[in-house]
Parts: structure tokens; C-alpha cells; sequence
């Protein structure tokens, strides 16, 4: 008896934990009790114990709960399935764009690349394994950041810039510019990392909503002519749609109209 209550409980939270999706990132407790047709009791109880565990994280000011840290540093275990599973959409997304295709996550309070795919060209960027950066410079970095708690990233970047740096005296506006690459699922960054460089990313989901990490493809800028960027966008979305498939993120709205991707990966760099 004791265990069949046990395994109720740990499905109840098991139910409340797959609630957060991408249509639903936040919750407040009364709007999720509602949402799952649970006691408010329950269901406070439970997210106050996943945010002990660091499995939610709860916003102090609107008091809303998201997904937290713990989650990601779980799915850092899971990091060589992830490649495994992206390496084969990678290497069609390095041959259709002729450029480097990396994989990046989270790794405490920096990023860190998993696994890349290089391109073909002698003039090409590197992605280099295992290679570490900050949160505030780079689309594959920006990213990730954006699916973060604010305060989770602010601290990271509060403990790794040098006192001074001009990003810690104006908080508001990379705040403002993580929440614009959120609304619009994607980021384009041109010379941040490295001078004469073009990178665009994508997020890519887990099978609970969740980021496991950065889907990106980054050349030579001078290779980005026009809309060439946008090019890399269409096919980078099939690309994440396809990873994420796999992994076991239902999301058919985000998908990318075939046509339109079709028509992107006819068109090639010289």
C-alpha cells in the first residue's frame, strides 16, 4: 500500500514537472492546480520541493515558477546521447550549408561546445570540443542564456567579467536583448567572439520543453552575403525539429514549412 502510494506521488510530480513546455515555460502555483486539475496544496508542496532540488526555479518578485538549473546539469549526463542523436542532422547541415555546425550546452556558469561537425571549406571556423565561454558574446552563447533564469546568468556573468566591464553597468539592456532572442526562438551574431565571424543558432529542446543546448552554424562572415543568414535559419529550424523529434519534444506548431527549407537548401555558396 505504502508503495502504491509512493508511486502516485512521485506521477503526480512527474505530471506537474512535464507541465512546463514551451507553450508553458511559467507557472503560477493557483494557474498550474487548475491547469492539472490538482489541490492547490499538492501542488504548492510539490514545486516547493523541486525548487529545494533546484529541478524549478521560482521568480522572487512575480513569484512564478520556470524550469531550473538542475534540470540542465541532469541533462549534461545524458551529453553523448545528445551528440550521437544530433551528429547525423549535423553532418546534413554542415553539407548543405558548406559551413561548421556546432553543439553547445550549459556547463555551470559557462558554455561549453559538445560536438561539431566542420566545414569543408580551407577557410573555415573551428569548433573546437570542449572549448569554454561566457553567456554575453555569441549567438550559440546567447542562446542559452536566454532560456535561463535572469538572475542565473546575471550571476554567472556578475562573477566572471572583470569589474568594470561595460555589460555590468548596463544590465537592462542585454536583459532586454535575452528576452528578444526568446520571443523570437533564434539569434544572429556578427564579429563578437571573433572578428570577421557570422553565427546564427537555434535552441534545441528536451523531451519536458526544456534547453538542452545550441544548435548553430558559423562561418567567414564574408561567405554571409544577403540573405545567405536566413538561409542558415531555415535549415538550422529542420535541423533542430528533427534533433528534438528524436529526443522526445512534441512540438509540431514550431515546425518549418518544408517548402520554404526545401527552397533554402537548393541554394549554395560558391
Amino acid at each position: 500500500m505504502a508503495n502504491t502510494a509512493l508511486l502516485q506521488t512521485l506521477d503526480r510530480a512527474l505530471v506537474l514537472l512535464s507541465a512546463f513546455d514551451r507553450e508553458h515555460p511559467e507557472w503560477g502555483v493557483t494557474e498550474l492546480a487548475h491547469h492539472l486539475g490538482m489541490p492547490k496544496s499538492v501542488v504548492q508542496k510539490t514545486l516547493a520541493t523541486f525548487a529545494r532540488h533546484g529541478f524549478v526555479y521560482k521568480e522572487p518578485v512575480r513569484r512564478r515558477y520556470r524550469l531550473g538549473p538542475r534540470l540542465l546539469s541532469l541533462a549534461r549526463l545524458a551529453q553523448p546521447e545528445l551528440a550521437r542523436i544530433a551528429d547525423p542532422h549535423m553532418v546534413r547541415l554542415a553539407a548543405a550549408t558548406t559551413e561548421t555546425v556546432k553543439l553547445t550546452v550549459v556547463d555551470g556558469n559557462q558554455t561549453v561546445i559538445a560536438h561539431a561537425v566542420e566545414s569543408p571549406h580551407s577557410l573555415r571556423m573551428t569548433g573546437r570540443v570542449g572549448e569554454r565561454n561566457d553567456f554575453h558574446l555569441g549567438a550559440s552563447n546567447k542562446v542559452l542564456a536566454a532560456y535561463l533564469p535572469w538572475e542565473t546568468v546575471w550571476a554567472a556573468l556578475s562573477a566572471r567579467l572583470p569589474a568594470g566591464h561595460p555589460l555590468l553597468q548596463d544590465a537592462a539592456r542585454f536583459r532586454r536583448e535575452l528576452e528578444a532572442i526568446a520571443r523570437q526562438g533564434y539569434s544572429v551574431s556578427h564579429s563578437e567572439v571573433e572578428q570577421g565571424v557570422t553565427s546564427v543558432s537555434v535552441p534545441v529542446r528536451g523531451p519536458c520543453g526544456e534547453v538542452q543546448a545550441s544548435l548553430s552554424v558559423i562561418g567567414p562572415s564574408l561567405r554571409v552575403t544577403g540573405d545567405r543568414w536566413r538561409q542558415w535559419l531555415e535549415l538550422l529550424l529542420l535541423a533542430k525539429a528533427a534533433v528534438e523529434h528524436e529526443l522526445g519534444w512534441k512540438d509540431t506548431d514550431s515546425l518549418p514549412d518544408r517548402k520554404e527549407v526545401g527552397a533554402a537548401a537548393a541554394v549554395r555558396q560558391p
